[in-house]
């Protein structure tokens, strides 16, 4: 069982980054100049910013591992990992 816990500022952030890459232009604004535009989103401009394709996907690999959780195979955790590793590359429908 996992346990979502979201917090006010996640959700805002959330909001606008899906407001920023919903729209076309503002999504290759954003891509083509991230430092402008991560801040409208409450986050810092000097984030490293990938954008996914149909053709190209990137992998995420997390900062940090909780071995004790990896060793006793804690599905939550696994899951948790899955999801900030892999984030979009798994894709049903393609991106355009």
């Amino acid at each position: 069982m996992t346990h979502d816990i979201h917090s006010r500022e996640t959700l805002e952030t959330g909001l606008k980054l899906g407001q920023i890459l919903s729209d076309s232009l503002a999504r290759e604004s954003f891509v083509a100049d991230p430092a402008a535009s991560l801040p409208e989103a409450g986050l810092s401009s000097d984030m490293t910013v990938y954008a996914d394709t149909a053709d190209t996907v990137h992998l995420v690999v997390p900062a940090g591992i909780d071995a004790s959780r990896l060793a006793k195979g804690d599905d939550a955790y696994l899951e948790e990992l899955g999801r900030q590793a892999l984030g979009a590359c798994l894709y049903e429908d393609l991106p355009k």
